[in-house]
């Protein structure tokens, strides 16, 4: 999980520097224009990061549960998979077992979006036992749980209306606005709570 956590790292290091590309353009360049999809962009790939921390927490988690690593959670039980799977298990060595239920569960879990709060909460039941998860993350980020539960919401709602609608407003065809305040809380925030989701499951 460690190596999970310090791609996300990374992946958040890359965006903040856009921060950087965006004070540069804005200052050099005087042209008749706005560079704010540079912003767009730090929430998008913040958010992207964010989604592949969880996707690989989880999967890692399993897997790790799969070889005797980790107590398996009433969820990780209750998961179904193929006899065409069980067999593949059961018969093979090379590749070895584990490898073919990562591969598994990879592509299971490759459509689900890890974004909404009560999304992550299902997902991360596959490997923690925790029954009031949010309330334990937010007490971990010192925050109040609705707080935490609601801003991501909200940057997950502005990431999707980027994504999805070309962050337009569809009564006025006007793209909202967005500062750079914004965008950097926005990173700042998704930062502090995969680092301390990460924390509370490894």
């Amino acid at each position: 999980m460690y190596r999970a956590l310090s791609q996300f790292e990374r992946s958040i290091e890359e965006t903040k520097m856009l921060s950087d590309l965006y004070d540069y353009v804005t200052k050099t360049l005087t042209v008749p224009m706005t560079f704010k999809d540079i912003l767009r962009s730090q929430i998008v790939y913040s958010v992207s990061a964010f989604d592949k921390l969880i996707h690989d927490l989880v999967r890692i988690g399993m897997v790790q549960i799969f070889i005797g690593l980790r107590q398996p959670t009433q969820k990780y039980l209750s998961e179904n998979i193929s006899l065409d799977l069980y067999q593949k298990i059961v018969s093979t060595t090379i590749p070895p077992k584990e490898f073919l239920f990562e591969q598994e569960i990879f592509k299971k879990l490759k459509t689900v979006a890890y974004q909404d709060p009560s999304k992550i909460a299902d997902g991360l039941s596959y490997i923690w036992n925790e029954t009031h998860k949010w309330q334990k993350i937010a007490s971990a980020m010192s925050m109040n749980e609705d707080i935490v539960k609601t801003t991501l919401k909200t940057i997950c709602d502005r990431r999707n209306k980027i994504v999805h609608e070309s962050d337009v407003d569809p009564f006025s065809g006007v793209k909202y606005d967005i500062e750079k305040v914004e965008s950097e809380l926005a990173v700042n925030f998704l930062l502090l709570c995969g680092k301390t989701i990460s924390k509370l499951v490894s």
